[in-house]
């Protein structure tokens, strides 16, 4: 009996050290870190190639909102300058642009639903009245007539819809909703990845941006993913309350009372 024991003992992995247990750590530290540096290297490339909003001259009338779009080319344009020496001085480059797009790409997605209800209005107003269905003597002539005005409509509806998809409004969404993403990508950066203090003072950023823009699924969605990710307990429990008090992240905000 003693020598099965024995024997058991021998078979059992041995427990790991404390050097194996630290090696482990390092590996998470330093996986943490190449995420953020392959992260930070592509955002770097995507702001020197200084991208902008477009043309919002040709989309945007009221002065209001022409001046939501100057405020992101302002915002845009820190981003393009040299890289930002720390993280906190990324930080507040980032976040006034998070912000001023978020609130574009607001104002943009609701002039573009409203141009599309008044092109459909339009387009109602001018379509033709169906034939009776009176005259039995002459259906074959109506079903012909009703075929053609059918293809008409549908030809109309489809060059309009091409029509919205290409005009200037759209192109300025399409452009915001990518530059968005990219700035919010960026901010997840330091959030997710980098050292304890920066994720911190992420977070505090993210917070100011939350408490500005409370209604906002793209930072929302972004809070859910660091939380996911987060090793630290305390910070873990912020980012779930931060994100517990958003909008579910499948549903798109209505538009606040400063945009409309």
């Amino acid at each position: 009996m003693l020598s099965l024991a024995g024997c058991r003992s021998e078979e059992r992995a041995p427990a790991p050290s404390a050097s194996v247990s630290a090696a482990g750590s390092d590996f998470t530290t330093r996986a943490r870190e190449q995420h953020l540096q392959e992260e930070l290297s592509r955002a770097s490339s995507r702001w020197q190639s200084q991208p902008r909003v477009g043309d919002c001259a040709a989309a945007l009338k009221q002065k209001a909102d022409l001046a939501l779009c100057q405020a992101a080319e302002s915002a845009l344009a820190v981003l393009g300058q040299e890289p930002a020496p720390t993280a906190e001085r990324a930080l507040t480059g980032l976040s006034p642009a998070a912000l001023a797009l978020a609130r574009l790409t607001e104002r943009v997605r609701y002039l573009s639903l409203a141009e599309l209800a008044q092109r459909r209005l339009e387009e109602d107003a001018g379509a033709a009245p169906a034939p009776s269905a009176s005259a039995p003597t002459k259906s074959a002539m109506a079903g012909v007539l009703r075929s053609g005005q059918a293809s008409a409509h549908h030809e109309h509806h489809e060059q309009h819809a091409v029509q919205l998809s290409a005009g200037p409004l759209s192109q300025i969404l399409d452009s915001t909703l990518r530059l968005e993403r990219d700035v919010i990508r960026n901010l997840g950066a330091y959030l997710e990845y980098g050292p304890l203090p920066v994720r911190r003072s992420a977070f505090d950023s993210v917070k100011h941006l939350h408490e500005e823009h409370p209604r906002w699924p793209a930072l929302d969605h972004l809070l859910h993913d660091a939380a996911a990710l987060e090793p630290d307990r305390d910070l873990k429990r912020d980012l779930r309350a931060l994100s517990g008090s958003g909008l579910p992240s499948d549903r798109y905000p209505d538009q606040s009372a400063g945009t409309k």
